[in-house]
């Protein structure tokens, strides 16, 4: 269903600072989209039938796997610049901007990612 991936896809982008974009896959019957949300827009593919292209199926979830495996999440989506931390309940994040590291200590605005486009500015103390 298109709405409940466009939902998902804004959801995770509005919910996860470490992403710079988010993949999903919707399937229908036996057709199948790959989606792509970032800041600036959400695109999808053409459907695919999965029973005519199931080489094409098969070496979507390989490439897509072979990604997650990889040394490098930046390729799915990952800022490498944030990376999450828990300290005990909490959850802060580490910003490293050139080459200088800060620590948040808390949340002072976040509603800038809100919109489905646009900066997704949030702002922290740290």
């Amino acid at each position: 269903d298109e709405q409940k991936i466009i939902w998902s896809l804004h959801n995770i982008m509005r919910e996860d600072p470490c992403r710079r974009f988010a993949f999903g896959v919707t399937i229908e019957g036996t057709e199948l989209r790959l989606w792509l949300s970032n800041r600036a827009f959400v695109a999808s593919t053409e459907s695919i039938d999965l029973f005519e292209n199931i080489n094409d199926f098969i070496s979507l979830f390989y490439v897509l796997g072979s990604a997650s495996a990889s040394a490098s999440m930046k390729g799915l989506g990952w800022d490498p610049t944030v990376e999450r931390v828990r300290n005990g309940e909490n959850i802060q994040y580490k910003f490293t901007v050139d080459g200088k590291v800060f620590l948040t200590t808390c949340e002072l605005a976040t509603y800038g990612a809100d919109s489905m486009v646009g900066r997704g500015t949030r702002v922290y103390e740290a």
